[in-house]
């Protein structure tokens, strides 16, 4: 990793689509998820592997991955300012009221609607910590946070999502 990042700070173009190749998917279906809009979340996945390669020279870090999930969260949340990107999905339009993380389409489609509703401050931990396999210690180290917030923020994210889906699937308690 240590060669690639070197190479990476040289401005290699092959070690630029090496990093693209590693990391692309992952920070689509990141920014896709957080924005809720696949073709601004495909625009800011193109800015973020530009702005690795122009700042790759001030990488300070062996955490390659972190670093690049940081790039692709500040762009998203420059958008969130720039656009007030309101949330237009409510999870009434949703039936199916059983939510997990199986990869069944209807599940997937109530978990995106209920982190749509999330607040930001809540929806950037969560996704990156139960959907991108993060650990608490590298999410606090890409949002500047300390370890214990992020843990309450993950915590008081997870009760929102849980009380909103109590209230729309009629009072149900899980």
């Amino acid at each position: 990793m240590k060669d690639l990042i070197d190479r990476l700070k040289k401005k290699d173009e092959a070690a630029l689509k090496e990093v693209m190749s590693m990391y692309k998917n992952q920070i689509f279906n990141y920014l896709n998820l957080m924005l809720g809009n696949s073709e601004l979340a495909e625009e800011l996945t193109q800015d973020t592997f530009v702005k690795v390669y122009f700042k790759a020279g001030s990488l300070r870090t062996s955490h390659l991955k972190a670093w690049i999930y940081k790039i692709a969260t500040n762009l998203a949340r420059s958008e969130f300012r720039k656009r007030k990107i309101k949330n237009l999905l409510s999870l009434s339009d949703v039936t199916d009221t059983h939510c997990s993380y199986e990869p069944a389409l209807e599940n997937e489609l109530v978990v995106e609607q209920m982190l749509s509703i999330l607040p930001e401050k809540y929806r950037i931990p969560i996704i990156m910590k139960e959907l991108n396999d993060f650990s608490f210690e590298e999410v606090a180290e890409i949002l500047k946070k300390p370890v214990g917030t992020v843990k309450s923020l993950v915590f008081r994210g997870r009760q929102q999502m849980k009380h909103q889906l109590a209230l729309e699937s009629g009072g149900i308690h899980g």
